[in-house]
């Protein structure tokens, strides 16, 4: 082989091998996104917080369980895995 069949045949191999999931990746980034909205709350009186940021936090919340429904029942080496590959 020539040095260039070589280097295209390991770029392809790196690229197919990847075990990059960015459906799981997006659910990841949904999921902290809920987390640092929901926590702006945490500190705040029930009483100030108004509908539009209930509003937000539901569409959050819809948004993640939906990208996020394919992984409900993954075992938590397998996530581990994905969540490094995610990085």
């Amino acid at each position: 082989m020539t040095k260039i069949s070589v280097v295209i045949v390991s770029v392809m191999l790196v690229f197919s091998c990847s075990n990059k999931d960015k459906q799981f990746c997006e659910c990841l980034e949904v999921g902290n996104e809920l987390n640092q909205e929901a926590a702006k709350y945490s500190s705040i009186e029930l009483d100030k917080i108004t509908d539009k940021d209930v509003a937000k936090l539901k569409a959050l919340k819809e948004k993640k369980e939906k990208i996020c429904a394919p992984y409900e029942t993954m075992a938590g080496p397998e996530m581990l895995k994905k969540q490094e590959a995610c990085k």
